[in-house]
């Protein structure tokens, strides 16, 4: 059983602290006969993906503001802690409202660490203690911004013999984990972070909002809003064609 997310480490340290005292144990490891994909909640989409997110592997999903990006990884959040699945949240920006939202907070685990670097390590830890889903916020954070070189500054340029490691690359650390502890890595994004390191990506766009009322009149409500999304890249599958969401907002 996991932590519940009515309590809510706020740093990776916690987070490790909680997994040497036990407090949130290491699942059995899955074998490889048991090793099912976790649906998104949409079914067009588990399709375009080949039966949904392939455990072991690294998904990203890529979408502005408002494409339903986030609402996307809570389904995915939803459908795999009602399936009894342990999972957790990374959300440096704490951006998450755990309000009734068909996710099972008993199962879910969230972390709120202080910075994106951080994050990324925290979804290491996540990993390795086998939680079936770890979803990974990064929508409104920049992960490795570029760095600035500053006027009149000459840069020195050393030529090694041997190339950069791949393994020098964050991403590929959790894939490797991912692939290693057999979870589920579903990162959220703006713009393409894991690059060929992600099995797939899924990218979003924003559609029309879906209002109740007579436009123009006051007191409208908003209930939902449409998205089109296409999975542009698979490591086994072809591109999908464009996907139509609805993404309906969950009542207060």
């Amino acid at each position: 059983m996991t932590l519940p997310a009515r309590r809510l480490p706020r740093d990776l340290h916690a987070l490790e602290e909680l997994l040497r005292d036990g407090q949130v144990r290491r699942a059995p490891a899955l074998s490889p006969k048991t090793q099912r994909a976790l649906p998104t909640g949409f079914a067009a989409l588990d399709a375009a993906l080949g039966g949904g997110l392939a455990r072991g592997q690294l998904h990203e999903i890529v979408g502005p503001p408002g494409a339903g990006g986030t609402a996307l990884m809570r389904a995915a959040l939803a459908c795999a802690t009602q399936a009894g699945e342990n999972c957790a949240l990374i959300d440096p920006g704490d951006a998450f409202d755990p309000s009734p939202c068909g996710i099972d907070l008993d199962r879910l685990l969230w972390v709120r660490p202080r910075d994106p670097v951080q994050a990324l390590r925290t979804a290491e830890v996540a990993l390795e203690a086998r939680f079936a889903l770890v979803a990974l916020d990064l929508g409104d954070v920049s992960v490795l911004p570029p760095p600035r070189q500053p006027r009149g500054v000459i840069q020195v340029v050393r030529f090694e013999k041997k190339p950069p490691s791949p393994g020098a690359s964050p991403w590929a650390r959790l894939a490797r984990r991912a692939e290693k502890h057999g979870g589920t890595l579903l990162v959220l994004a703006r713009a393409a972070q894991a690059g060929t390191f992600a099995a797939a990506t899924i990218e979003l766009e924003r559609g029309r909002a879906q209002w109740e009322g007579r436009q123009g009149a006051p007191g409208r409500f908003l209930r939902g809003t449409n998205a089109v999304g296409a999975v542009a890249r698979h490591k086994r599958m072809p591109p999908s064609p464009p996907l139509p969401f609805h993404l309906a907002l969950e009542p207060k």
